[in-house]
């Protein structure tokens, strides 16, 4: 097996050495990035078959995943690549894990699955045995694609385009005696109390205003942002790090860093402004982006939006000018690799769809199926979601198989998955009937027509197309 290693900062010099070659300029792809969020994800390094090797912890259940940091010379020469996915699949297979490389470039992605064409087999007891690319899932989830900006633009916000940022900025320089300046460790305590402030609105905004109010004023939850932002700023020297502070009356108002990526673009890991500020957040913006203007700098990495609808559409009305893309691959098992095919069978959807959704949302313990004749003929996935209702399993991709309907395989599938979410204490399962003819029959299992609007905004869209026909049936547990 691989011997990996945590991130520390006497690691620096040996990992940058990589990361400067890196053939794609993702933010993941920074010492600062993979030091800060050491402890959050259990970040590990290896040197391997002459690439970086980083492991990150994808979940809570042990998952984990892969990134490669390589130059394009080092694809160019097939021997090395393929060195190194023998020692991956092995070392994960020594894990008992389930191979998953994340942040991947298409180059890799393309040149590994030719690879597995030729190299890599599943077996599995009543399947066939299946080599290649059938094995895998891969999926380019937008949620990930980092934002590529102009500095020239951030730094001019020119154009009718950018009129609404002007006048948000126009009216914060009217209204406060302010400053900007380079983020120093003087400020360091402040931007951490404006951290805490910026928790509060988050859960203010949530609704959770009885959590707020009994916390007081230095007081924040806990989470992994709030440590990340620690970790970086007690080695903020010692990871080269570049930041910028908002005053006014010499009070934070919004602070800002991050890392160069190379010479000539620059990752923003951090920004956070205080909301009661009007135009806080578009001044530290256009701020840090001058300034990084004036250090030579032409692009900035303002990183991934992770599925949140807000944050995307504030990151969107930037106008990046590139979307960098990170690839995610996953191992499937037969039985997955059968359930996808069955999947695309029934509901024709494109493999693209049916791997995001293997990638990001599946869980094997939550898929239930009825397998015949090497195959699985019947299935359906529990999708577990935090609903107004409450913990709530969303019954999603309930399909059989042409030839194997009339069997009750359905009927049987949704009975064993309400009385499993029973079990681990679910208080509502949901599931949006495709026809109105087929309502009659979930009735028969206790759901009732509540026209629930269901929202996908934050996560995989698992709907049915349009947002105002995602209306579910609902079946108290």
């Amino acid at each position: 097996m691989i011997q990996f290693q945590k991130v520390s900062l006497n690691h620096r010099p040996t990992i940058e050495k990589y990361l400067s070659q890196a053939a794609s300029l993702i933010c993941d792809a920074t010492f600062s990035s993979l030091y800060m969020w050491q402890v959050a994800y259990n970040t590990c390094w290896a040197e391997v078959e002459g690439a970086l090797v980083v492991r990150f912890d994808l979940s809570d259940d042990d998952v984990k995943g892969y990134m490669i940091v390589a130059s394009e010379q080092f694809y160019a020469e097939p021997s090395h690549s393929h060195k190194l996915y023998e020692r991956l699949v092995a070392d994960a297979k020594g894990q008992n894990r389930p191979l998953r490389f994340v942040c991947m470039t298409r180059r890799a992605a393309d040149d590994f699955l030719a690879w597995s064409a030729e190299n890599y087999s599943t077996s599995e007891e009543g399947y066939a045995e299946v080599k290649g690319e059938r094995n895998f899932a891969i999926s380019d989830n937008p949620d990930y694609r980092d934002y590529i900006y102009s500095l020239e633009d951030l730094s001019q916000l020119a154009g009718r385009k950018y009129q609404p940022k002007r006048n948000h900025i126009n009216r914060f320089i009217s209204k406060y005696d302010y400053t900007f300046e380079p983020l120093s460790s003087q400020d360091f305590e402040q931007c951490l109390m404006l951290e805490c402030r910026w928790q509060r609105q988050k859960l203010e905004a949530q609704g959770t205003v009885v959590e707020v109010q009994n916390r007081v004023e230095h007081e924040c939850p806990p989470s992994e942002e709030q440590m990340a932002i620690r970790r970086a700023f007690d080695a903020y020297e010692e990871l080269g790090l570049v930041g910028g502070v908002l005053k006014v009356e010499g009070k934070v108002v919004a602070f800002t860093y991050g890392s160069p990526l190379n010479n000539e673009v620059f990752c923003t890991h951090i920004e956070k402004a205080d909301a009661a500020y009007e135009g806080a957040f578009q001044m530290i913006n256009r701020s840090f982006a001058q300034m990084l203007s004036q250090m030579g700098y032409r692009m900035v990495n303002r990183e991934e939006d992770m599925g949140i609808a807000g944050l995307r559409r504030a990151k969107e009305s930037y106008y990046p000018v590139k979307m960098q893309e990170k690839l995610s691959l996953r191992a499937l098992t037969l039985r997955e690799s059968s359930s996808r095919e069955l999947w695309q069978e029934v509901f024709g959807d494109e493999r693209e769809f049916v791997d995001l959704f293997m990638i990001e949302v599946y869980r094997p313990e939550n898929m239930l199926v009825k397998e015949e004749q090497g195959r699985v003929v019947s299935m359906l996935h529990i999708v577990q979601m935090q609903t107004s209702l409450g913990l709530t399993g969303y019954l999603y991709a309930i399909a059989t198989a042409s030839e194997f309907r009339g069997r009750g395989y359905a009927s049987q599938l949704i009975a064993e998955a309400l009385q499993l979410m029973r079990s681990r204490g679910y208080d509502v399962a949901m599931l949006i009937p495709s026809t109105i003819e087929v309502k009659a029959f979930y009735e028969r299992f206790g759901f009732e027509d509540r026209a629930y609007l269901m929202d996908f905004s934050d996560g995989v869209y698992l709907g049915t197309g349009r947002e105002s026909d995602d209306v579910a049936m609902v079946a108290m547990l």
